[in-house]
Parts: C-alpha cells; sequence; structure tokens
C-alpha cells in the first residue's frame, strides 16, 4: 500500500492489479507473457517506478506506476520469490536454491551472488537502504547493514520445539525490533536485533502456517499477520499479545500490507482481497470485478435466457441479467469454492461447495443466506426438480436431500464411501448420482438406490444430466492416466459422454474420446458437454452438442484455450458454457 487510496498487487498468470480509490474499484492487467508465469513479489520505490518477480527467474519493471511492465531476463531460472527496490540503480531479488540477485544499473544487467545459501529464500524488505533482510528455511535471516554487500546469518531459536520452521514474513520496526512469522503458527520476535528470540506464537488457537506480517505504527505496537484458512491475527501492544480475528473465508492469505497504523489490505488465493481500516481488528471483504476466478457451475432458469448465475472458486458469483452481456460480481460468503448451483423457481436458487456450504437466494442472486447442511465434505453439485425438493451430492458418500426448499437437510448414509461427483432428478421420483464407479438410480423419490457394479465402468464421472425420467447422461474422465509417448508429459485425453435412454439399464458411449467436465440436456434431444483436449502441446477447450439424444455428437469451436467445467442452457438455443480463468462463452443464436 502506497497510501490510504492506492495499493497495488500481482498474482498467478501475469496478473498486476491496482486500486487508486481504496478498493472500490480495480484496474486489472494481465502480462501475457506466458500462460504458466506466476509472480510471487513486487517493491516500489516510489508510485511510480517498481518491480515484480516469479517464474523462470524472470523479473518485470515500470516507470509510470504499473501502466507498463518491460521484461528482464535474468541469469537464472529459478522461482524468485522475493524483490527489494533499494533506489533507482540498485535492486536485489531473492528466491530459490540459496539464489540472491542483483543490480546496479536500474535492472539492465543481473549478477547472481556468490553466496551459500540456505535452501529457499522467501522473502526480502529494506528498512533503509543499508539495512536489508532476508528470510528463509529452517528459523534462518539474512542481515546486511552495507544495501547487500556482505550477509549475515541469524538462526532463530527460540522454542526448542520450533527449530526449523520456515520463515516466511518479516517486518523490522528499527534496527534491533522485528517480527516474523512461518511455519505452524510461528511468530518470533527480537529486540536486540537478532541475537535473541522469543517465541510470540499463538498457539493452541491455531497451528495454519503464516505467510505474511506487517505494521506502519510509528510507536511499533499495531501490527497484523496472514496465513492458511484465513487467519489472521493482530496484536496492539507490540507482538506480547495476539488475537485472531474471524474473516469468514478458509483460503489462504498470502501477503498483507499497512500504509499507515490504521489501513492495511491481505490478498490472497481465489482473487481474496480484504481490508481493515482500524489496524486488523476487523476486516472487510473487496470485490473486484476485473479479477476472473476459475468457474464450476452454472444455471438458468428453464426458458429463460436473460437471467444467469455462475459459482467457482473462492466463493465467487456472478449474474447477469441480460442474457450475458454483462456479469456482476455479487457479494456474497467469501472463501470456499462454490461448485453447484440450481434454480428451485424464477426467483429461489441454491448454491453448494467446499466444507458443506450451501448458500440460498430468495431474490434471483441479489442476496445470499448460509443453510446449515449437517456436513463439512465436499459438495459438487445439486438438483431440485421442485422448489421443495432437492438434492445434493459430494466427497466421501456424503447424500443428503431437503423436502423443504432447503431450509433443512436430511443425511443419507451409503454403504460405499463413494465420491459422488453429479445428481439430477428429471422428477420427484427418478434420481440419478454419478459416482467414479457409474451411476446410483433411484425410482422411489430416494428411499432405494440400484448401485453400479465396481467393475462395470472403468471410469470417472464428472457430470450428469436427466432431461426426463428416461433419458440420462453423463461426462466421464478416464480412471487410468495415459502419457502420451510422443509428446511428454501430454495426457492422453480419454473420455466422453455415456448416455441412456431406458432409465440406465442400457448405455451408449460417445464417439468423441476427450476430457469432459460438464454435461447439460435442455430437452430429451439436445445435450452439450464440455471440457477440454489436447491436440497438440497446448490445450484447446472442448464443445460437443447433440440433437439426436446422445446418439450423436458434434463438434463445435469453443473459442477458449482453457478448461471448461459447466454448461447450461434456457432454451435449446441460448447456452452458456463457464470454466477456468474467467471462460464465460455464450451462444444465443442457433442449436
Amino acid at each position: 500500500m502506497f497510501n490510504m487510496k492506492t495499493t497495488v498487487a500481482c498474482g498467478d498468470r501475469g496478473t498486476f492489479i491496482k486500486t487508486t480509490d481504496s478498493g472500490i474499484t480495480w484496474d486489472a492487467t494481465s502480462l501475457l507473457l506466458f500462460d504458466s508465469l506466476n509472480l510471487y513479489a513486487l517493491n516500489f520505490l516510489d508510485s511510480a517506478y517498481g518491480m515484480m518477480c516469479g517464474d523462470g527467474g524472470l523479473i518485470f519493471k515500470t516507470t509510470d506506476g504499473g501502466i507498463s511492465w518491460s521484461k528482464i531476463i535474468t541469469v537464472t531460472t529459478v522461482t524468485l520469490r522475493g524483490i527489494c527496490v533499494v533506489d533507482k540503480s540498485l535492486a536485489i531479488a531473492v528466491g530459490r536454491s540459496g539464489t540472491i540477485l542483483k543490480t546496479i544499473d536500474g535492472g539492465k544487467n543481473w549478477v547472481r551472488e556468490a553466496f551459500e545459501g540456505f535452501g529457499e529464500f522467501k522473502s526480502i524488505r529494506m528498512l533503509r537502504p543499508d539495512f536489508i533482510t532476508i528470510t528463509a528455511r529452517q528459523g534462518v535471516i539474512y542481515k546486511s547493514n552495507d544495501s547487500g554487500s556482505t550477509w549475515r546469518r541469524i538462526t532463530i531459536i527460540a522454542d526448542t520445539s520450533l527449530i526449523g520452521n520456515d520463515i516466511n514474513g518479516q517486518v523490522f520496526t528499527n534496527d534491533n525490533t522485528a517480527l516474523v512469522v512461518g511455519e505452524t503458527g510461528g511468530i518470533f520476535k527480537t529486540t536486540d536485533g537478532g541475537t535473541t528470540w522469543t517465541n510470540e506464537s499463538v498457539e493452541p488457537i491455531s497451528a495454519a502456517t503464516l505467510n505474511g506480517i506487517d505494521g506502519k505504527d510509528p510507536s511499533g505496537n499495531v501490527y497484523a499477520a496472514v496465513g492458511d484458512y484465513g487467519v489472521i491475527f493482530n496484536t496492539t501492544n507490540g507482538g506480547n499479545l495476539w488475537s485472531k480475528v474471524n474473516t469468514g473465508i478458509f483460503d489462504s492469505l498470502l501477503a498483507i500490507s499497512f500504509s499507515d497504523k490504521f489501513n492495511a489490505t491481505a490478498v490472497g488465493k481465489g482473487g481474496i482481497i480484504l481490508r481493515t481500516f482500524d489496524g486488523g481488528i476487523s476486516w472487510t471483504f473487496l470485490p473486484s470485478k476485473q479479477i476472473t476466478p476459475q468457474f464450476n457451475g452454472i444455471a438458468f432458469p428453464k426458458g429463460d435466457t436473460s437471467l444467469g448465475i455462475a459459482v467457482g472458486v473462492g466463493g465467487a458469483i456472478m449474474r447477469t441479467t441480460n442474457g450475458g452481456a454483462y456479469w456482476d460480481l455479487l457479494p456474497a460468503i467469501r472463501g470456499n469454492d462454490l461448485n453447484g448451483v440450481a434454480f428451485q423457481s424464477p426467483t429461489e436458487l441454491c448454491v453448494v461447495g467446499q466444507n458443506g456450504i450451501i448458500l440460498r437466494s430468495f431474490d434471483a442472486g441479489l442476496t445470499w443466506q448460509i443453510t446449515g447442511s449437517g456436513t463439512s465434505k465436499y459438495l459438487k453439485s445439486v438438483s431440485f426438480p421442485t422448489p421443495d425438493f432437492g438434492w445434493t451430492v459430494g466427497d466421501s458418500g456424503i447424500v443428503i436431500s431437503t423436502t423443504n426448499g432447503g431450509a433443512s437437510w436430511t443425511t443419507h448414509p451409503f454403504s460405499k464411501k463413494r465420491f459422488f461427483t453429479g445428481v439430477s432428478f428429471p422428477d420427484s421420483l427418478h434420481g440419478y448420482m454419478c459416482c467414479e464407479h457409474g451411476v446410483y438410480i433411484t425410482t422411489d423419490a430416494g428411499a432405494t438406490w440400484a448401485e453400479p457394479d465396481d467393475n462395470t465402468y472403468y471410469i470417472r464421472c464428472t457430470g450428469i444430466t436427466a432431461p426426463s425420467a428416461d433419458v440420462v447422461s453423463f461426462s466421464y474422465l478416464p480412471c487410468q492416466i495415459i502419457f502420451d509417448p510422443v509428446i511428454p508429459g501430454l495426457l492422453v485425453s480419454y473420455g466422453g459422454v455415456m448416455t441412456s435412454h431406458d432409465s440406465g439399464k442400457n448405455w451408449t458411449n460417445s464417439e468423441f474420446n476427450k476430457f469432459l467436465q460438464g454435461i447439460f440436456f435442455a430437452d430429451e434431444l439436445h445435450g452439450t458437454a464440455v471440457g477440454i483436449y489436447y491436440p497438440g502441446k497446448e490445450p484447446t477447450g472442448f464443445i460437443i452438442h447433440t440433437t439426436d439424444g446422445g446418439n450423436t455428437w458434434v463438434q463445435q469451436d469453443s473459442h477458449s484455450n482453457d478448461n471448461l467445467f459447466g454448461v447450461s442452457f434456457g432454451t435449446t438455443q441460448a447456452g452458456t458454457v463457464v470454466g477456468s480463468h474467467g471462460n464465460i462463452i455464450r451462444i444465443t443464436t442457433d442449436e
């Protein structure tokens, strides 16, 4: 954070984001240098001059506050985890294998320092140009008092039971006082420049790995630390006593930055951005319409081509009311991945996901409420044949149902702990659930289920759809992973769609052998399946369509190179497909 209004952050796939209005809106710029690039750290000398580093030993430089970036190829290809811009000439980057890179000409040339580092460096920070510190694995810190020309090793030994913790984050208030955080919730403090350390860990409150810490209080009292499972700890007395903050999220928080004593921003997986205005006591989620998470599920009410809901990673929920021309990111319960969504009526919806979360909306997705599911298992799919009668399924054999529209749920025990990935009820009596061994079938509203033979299919189901009691199809992946002997590391794409026209007694396999992740039938004849295909080294989003109930399928152009996970049609001619990296693909003119 530069100040209360301006914050910058970087992350996966070469993404750089910036806000100049305290996080109300974000400008997101993907560098698109290559898709696999991840950025791990950035540092700015002032509001205009800064650098970022990440995979492949690459470094990026901006002189206009992040509007444009120049790529710098260094003398290494190892992952760089931290960077420090000392002035417009001197900068230092650190990373794996004890790597320290240094430039004295503003990044034009980089030299790898002849330094025996300790495994992997985690971060680098500057208190002053002549005072720079690096954190490393196994409780090791390196300190330089001459702008990185020489380094002195410091080993944290505050408690013999915690020796060897990786140190992920650090903050020095002055030459003598510092706080560092790391594995197993480790928080360590020194007041004599690193000669001795005290263990300030907050066990047994949490053993979650802490990834970052910061504080900009002139008195040295206010700090906050962030970590896995959405953990945030704050202190108002210099680190002697820590309080755990309930953020309502469960994904990892990876970094934190204060602009002053009161204002700080924390960022993490799934595009999570949190903001505090009171020194870390309370936190507010900041939505960013420009961040594009992975979408896992999509739903449109039957016969409606305007209203649609997409759900995905990190609790992302997006809504369209104009057929997909524009999507709004909705405020909801963040952190838990969301996988399945179903309309109970034109205004009632149900969403399921990670940690057994069930969300309900009664106003077409504008607002959401959490409903107790009675499980903490990973829920994958949900189906409502009527507004009151619904089913959801997930990992470790979890199957639960509701008869009152989702107000309460009942668990159905199964003798075999299947990993259920899809459920579809065309009416209240007939239902189908798919798992890694095939399809479970009920004809009596779930009172009894016909189980598949363990050896019936050597497949892993990914989605199921039943437009009627007779017609049902499921998409699947192979159980066995096969690698291409011609292109090393390339997975051969064997998977497909199986369709039954007699309530699951007999099945016909599609002629397409590709990785298919989602499937949907608008009626008994018209169906679409989506996934991914590897025709060469570069993947292609894969879509196939049938107009004869699954007897034959035709491949369609997805205009995407990303994995596609969900598909939904309001009518036979208007459908939407969603996938990784924010993909939303729409068809409205024909089948």
